[in-house]
């Protein structure tokens, strides 16, 4: 909930500080949620991050409603260009929502985030397109409110893995709002898991929560491959990744020595320790995970 943002390129090892977001807040409004997300417009050659924040007026405590209810939460919306280093407030649809989102995803030049209605019943997926900067919404599949939800991209389709306390089942969309699902798996996985994304298309990663290891599970040979990754802090997130050459840094700038340190600092940490576990196993893929 800070108000601090960077660009990091793993490939590069460029680390850059985005310049603050103008959110304009008055004193009674609090942090409530936020969102943000990388994207790429292809008719610009920009990249862009968008920056949505919900704030909560407190002035609504004590006169029957809430926190994070109602009237009482306002929604800002900042996107930063890296081509000029420079930002600029959106206005946030009034029936869109992100005070209940599970996941978010990338993928074709539009960021992806889903939401569910307060009955939980109703799962939503919303969109911000980088190039038109424009927002939109799609119905997801139809799926019980009990059950967790993922989402992420399957290939070049966007996909969502959903899991009770042992089933996982793939949906996957091949037109806009029109899902199928693709296939579901019991993995003889003793322990309390939750599936965390899709490798190589067949694949899934599952996060064992009672001990946060990350395993490989095989549907096709039902293979449990322990990655060699565990996590004892806050948990694992699983997220598509190409590497890219692009500078972060422009001709006419230069990383300071505190930056380049810093990048160093995140390589080591999230780059060299899990990945080489990672690529002794596996062939390289479009998989990155981060603490």
């Amino acid at each position: 909930y800070g108000d601090r943002l960077s660009l990091w390129n793993p490939a590069t090892r460029e680390f850059r500080p985005l310049p603050p977001a103008p959110f304009v807040t008055e004193h009674f409004l609090c942090n409530y949620d936020h969102e943000f997300g990388l994207g790429f417009d292809q008719l610009t050659q920009d990249y862009k991050v968008v920056w949505i924040r919900v704030f909560f007026d407190n002035r609504g405590q004590g006169q029957g409603q809430g926190q994070g209810q109602g009237s009482y939460l306002h929604n800002s919306v900042s996107v930063y260009s890296s081509c000029d280093n420079s930002r600029k407030n959106l206005q946030f649809p009034s029936s869109f929502t992100l005070g209940l989102p599970y996941s978010v995803t990338y993928l074709n030049g539009i960021y992806y985030w889903i939401c569910r209605s307060r009955n939980n019943n109703i799962c939503k997926i919303q969109s911000f397109a980088m190039g038109s900067e424009q927002f939109g919404e799609m119905q997801g599949p139809n799926i019980p409110g009990k059950h967790w939800v993922r989402l992420t991209s399957c290939g070049d389709s966007l996909a969502m893995l959903v899991s009770d306390k042992s089933m996982t089942s793939i949906y996957e969309m091949k037109q806009e709002g029109s899902w199928s699902k693709v296939f579901t798996v019991q993995p003889c996985i003793e322990a309390a898991h939750l599936p965390k994304g899709i490798w190589e298309n067949d694949k899934i990663v599952f996060d064992l929560t009672e001990t946060s290891q990350l395993v490989l599970y095989d549907p096709t040979t039902s293979q449990v491959t322990d990655l060699g990754i565990q996590l004892k802090l806050i948990g694992c997130c699983v997220f598509n990744y190409k590497e890219s050459l692009a500078l972060i840094t422009k001709g006419n700038e230069s990383q300071d020595q505190d930056n380049t340190d810093r990048a160093n600092e995140v390589v080591q940490l999230l780059g060299g320790r899990m990945m080489s576990r990672i690529e002794n196993q596996f062939p390289p893929s479009d998989l990155s995970f981060s603490e």
